[in-house]
């Protein structure tokens, strides 16, 4: 699949909203991730599950707490390491 930035958010939200997060409706591309629960357990299913999507794994050393603060800034991370393939 040739992944836009949106399809990405999209499916990294999916992924978080509906199998690794406890949210409410309140949740957001845009809510900070940590205060959501997001914990290194998560970061790793995270991942995984990003490069099942993808076929794209995310170096940890980009896993930053500016890249985690949100779905929106980790899509944008994800989706660079998918333009330089």
């Amino acid at each position: 699949m040739d992944w836009t930035r949106e399809a990405l958010e999209a499916r990294v939200f999916e992924i978080l909203r509906d199998d690794l997060l406890s949210v409410d409706d309140s949740f957001s591309v845009d809510s900070d991730l940590v205060s959501a629960g997001l914990d290194s357990m998560a970061v790793t299913q995270l991942m995984l599950a990003i490069e099942e999507s993808t076929g794209v794994w995310v170096d940890e050393s980009l896993l930053t707490p500016e890249n985690l603060a949100s779905t929106r800034s980790l899509s944008a991370c994800v989706f660079e390491q998918l333009r330089q393939g």
